[in-house]
């Protein structure tokens, strides 16, 4: 059992670091995500729901792609189809050298780390950084990503500060709020300068042209916004028809990823920026990249595409959590990975991890849209037997085993014997050496010992009126009622919103939970993820919030939108502040970006997220809500919305009428959990987030 999976893993069981980074990280995901899903009304309707969109989307996948295109090209996008890996890195490399770059900077993208993009971006004399906290920590090291949410998953804080101190300043201390301030001012320059901004997609919306990027610290805003061109690669699976469906899919993403209702940003961009937009990139790029996908749909493995790559399926599975995601040499690592990776590379490339999988259903009853991944991982075995690539003596045993168990009388003397060698053994619980491959094969496994009496056995003395002796249980441990009705509970918490097997999609709307004063329930929520509300029952009472929140950075500008409903900019200039309005002349970034305060107004705000929605236009920049060190934004009551969902169809409408270039849906301030998962807050936009809620009447 020498292979190439079993050698990384072998490996990864050595390493004492990296087994404390995998069992506190994937651990307390899968906390964060069960607790995510207890505030959804209705958790398992939600999930089903999701996983009809996904299914009914490759019903009828060439039409949605079609609406996608055309109104992506009516927006002013330039589409580009990749066959393979290495057209699509042409691709990119040819628009960066037209466009005269050296330096790309990239938010987070698996499909990026697909097709290996730095390695031809530096051929192509452009210096590609990586702006995900995460992943600018894993090119510092020269690694690749470990996991699809928490790339660094595998680091440990001692290895990061050790990084740091070797990398970026010999000074750098063990505070993670610290490291991530050292981030932040080594990556500012980098996303001021850029030529070029890469970035991934989550989903692309047809109806609209639009697409989306899920993202907590800020970086995919900046990466979307500052360059010159910005250049979009994803495969044809992230396709969505509508935004109502893209909403939905919404809910699940950041509660199975993250734990979170909604993760900061949810960044919505429709093309290059528009006339009379005070920014965003000039040109904007679409590569359509297949590398493989194409020859699976209508096959076994096509439900694989129904994965919008939260990482649950990793954090839930037990060979992930013991060897982590470089033993899968993809990455695409975990049981998504086991399936994806031989779809994309072939059976003798990537097919071995697929074996490696114990069936258990962790990754099934995780994923938010119920992929039926085992199955999956099974067809694929099956497949690579059908290949012959199963080493020669694994075949040869599993022959043996099923010569065996066609022939019953052979079967239980077999099992007879086992357990009359278990009776020479020491009693310790489980197995600790067995001879050649099989010793390899059960390094790092727990076997238990044969059963000194078989089901069978069992079942002839039940049939003859003889009773095993009990078995102990937990059950069995309970003493009163209380006791075991606290069992209960915790068992269908483990369920809840969980499922096996198919459920049907609800028919009708999905229920919400009930929120009978929205604008309370807003303040709440934005206060929950860090943000902070006031509520001023005045017009001076409102001019006093606002003078003194920018008086927390004394001497610095304050950047002000246009079409406020209250004067804020007058009274900033009438206190002493200097102030910067939207510029018809360039962006104005490096004054943004020493600038305290951003003042904007908002479109729409949702309170059972506590979500602001601001689009771009004329007058409201995206930048005056990303680069200040603090973002204020004047929310008017009467436009709160309860649920996330009312703003499917606003949205449509906005973008189908004023066609802004972006939408940002803003929730508390930029974060990141990178660094030994220490949640901290500022990392690439702002630092802080404040809200004034102004009453009706006022504004």
């Amino acid at each position: 059992m020498t292979s190439p999976f079993n050698r990384r893993a072998r490996l990864a069981l050595a390493d004492p670091r990296l087994q404390q980074a995998l069992q506190g990280g994937t651990g307390r995901f899968g906390e964060m995500r069960l607790k995510a899903f207890e505030s959804a009304a209705a958790p398992l309707a939600l999930r089903a729901k999701a996983r009809e969109i996904r299914r009914r989307t490759f019903d009828d996948i060439g039409r949605h792609l079609d609406t996608l295109l055309a109104n992506l090209r009516r927006s002013g996008v330039e589409v580009h189809a990749a066959p393979d890996a290495e057209a699509a890195r042409r691709i990119i490399a040819g628009i960066c050298r037209r466009s005269g770059a050296k330096l790309a900077v990239k938010s987070k993208s698996m499909a990026s780390e697909e097709i290996h993009l730095n390695g031809a971006l530096e051929k192509a004399g452009v210096r590609p950084v990586e702006t995900d906290l995460g992943e600018w920590i894993l090119q510092l090291a020269g690694e690749t990503p470990s996991h699809l949410v928490a790339p660094a998953l595998h680091k440990t804080l001692d290895q990061v500060v050790d990084l740091f101190r070797r990398k970026v300043d010999p000074g750098a201390g063990r505070d993670p709020e610290a490291l991530t301030a050292l981030a932040r001012r080594a990556l500012r320059q980098e996303f001021l300068t850029a030529e070029v901004g890469i970035s991934g997609v989550n989903f692309a919306i047809a109806e609209t042209g639009t697409l989306c990027l899920v993202t907590n610290e800020g970086n995919g805003r900046l990466v979307t916004t500052l360059p010159r061109v910005h250049i979009a690669l994803m495969g044809f699976e992230k396709v969505v028809p509508t935004v109502e469906e893209a909403l939905t899919l919404l809910a699940v993403l950041p509660r199975s990823g993250t734990g979170q209702k909604i993760t900061s940003y949810f960044t919505m961009v429709s093309g290059p920026r528009r006339p009379g937009e005070a920014d965003g990139p000039e040109e904007m790029h679409l590569v359509l990249l297949d590398n493989g996908r194409s020859r699976h749909l209508g096959g076994p493995f096509q439900e694989a595409f129904h994965c919008i790559r939260c990482g649950a399926c990793q954090n839930a599975c037990p060979v992930f959590q013991t060897v982590g995601g470089h033993a899968y040499d993809s990455v695409y690592g975990g049981p998504i990975g086991a399936i994806l990776s031989p779809m994309f590379r072939g059976l003798e490339a990537a097919g071995e991890p697929a074996a490696a999988s114990s069936l258990c259903g962790a990754c099934q009853e995780a994923c938010p849209v119920l992929v039926d991944i085992p199955r999956m991982l099974i067809e694929m075995r099956g497949a690579r037997v059908a290949a012959r690539t199963v080493p020669r003596a694994e075949a040869l045993a599993f022959r043996a085993a099923a010569w065996a168990m066609r022939r019953p009388a052979l079967w239980e003397f077999s099992f007879r014997a086992l357990a009359q060698l278990g009776r020479l053994l020491p009693r310790a619980g489980r197995l600790g050496w067995l001879p050649g491959a099989a010793g390899a094969w059960a390094k790092g496994r727990e076997l238990p010992l044969p059963a000194r009496r078989s089901f069978r056995d069992r079942w002839r003395e039940r049939q003859r009126g003889r009773r095993p002796a009990p078995v102990s249980s937990p059950a069995a441990q309970e003493r009163t009622p209380e006791e075991m009705v606290e069992r209960l509970r915790r068992q269908a918490a483990l369920g809840h919103g969980l499922a096996h097997g198919h459920i049907a999609s609800p028919p009708d709307v999905l229920p919400e939970v009930d929120i009978p004063d929205p604008a309370a329930r807003f303040q709440q929520e934005l206060e929950a993820v860090g943000g902070k509300v006031f509520r001023p029952a005045s017009s001076e009472e409102a001019k006093a919030h606002i003078l003194d929140l920018a008086g927390r950075w004394p001497g610095r500008p304050v950047a002000v939108s246009g079409g406020l409903p209250l004067p804020a900019g007058e009274w900033l200039r009438e206190a002493g502040f200097e102030v910067l309005p939207p510029s018809d002349a360039g962006d104005g970034r490096e004054r943004l970006a020493a600038a305290g305060l951003g003042v904007t107004g908002c479109a729409w705000a949702a309170a059972e997220t506590g979500t602001l929605v601001l689009p771009s236009g004329g007058g409201s920049p995206r930048l005056h809500s990303l680069l200040p060190e603090a973002h204020l934004a004047l929310v008017r009551e009467e436009d709160v919305v309860p649920h996330l969902s009312a703003l499917g169809p606003r949205l449509r409408e906005r973008i189908a009428r004023e066609g802004p270039s972006c939408v940002s849906l803003i929730t508390g301030p930029s974060r990141s959990a990178d660094i030994a998962l220490t949640l901290i807050r500022g990392v690439h936009g702002p630092r802080e987030v404040f809200a004034l809620l102004l009453p009706r009447g006022l504004a």
